[in-house]
């Protein structure tokens, strides 16, 4: 099941974070960022090109920047430069909070 919501806002560290949905991104190659300077996450809703994207991909969209967040605030910066394992990782915490039974 996919949740159909996404928080506004997203406590990392001592830090609150807004999550913004956007229109679609600015930049060609992105589904979202994280502006660690702003506290501010943004995810899009469309591709650049204007294709509306998947509940779940903008749900795996957040996860990914929510992981950069968590590894900014640790100071794992050469963590958080391996876009690979940031998206790895973030795949992995999205299936594990999406399969979660209360």
């Amino acid at each position: 099941m996919i949740p159909k919501t996404i928080p506004k806002r997203v406590k990392v560290g001592d830090k609150w974070y807004s999550v913004e949905i956007m229109e679609a991104m600015k930049n060609k190659n992105e589904a979202g960022r994280v502006y660690y300077d702003k506290q501010l996450i943004e995810l899009g809703k469309r591709s650049y090109h204007g294709i509306p994207l998947r509940m779940h991909a903008i749900h795996e969209t957040f996860w990914h920047e929510l992981v950069h967040a968590i590894l900014h605030d640790m100071e794992e910066h050469k963590l958080n430069d391996r876009e690979k394992f940031v998206e790895d990782f973030a795949y992995r915490l999205y299936k594990a909070i999406r399969s979660a039974r209360f």
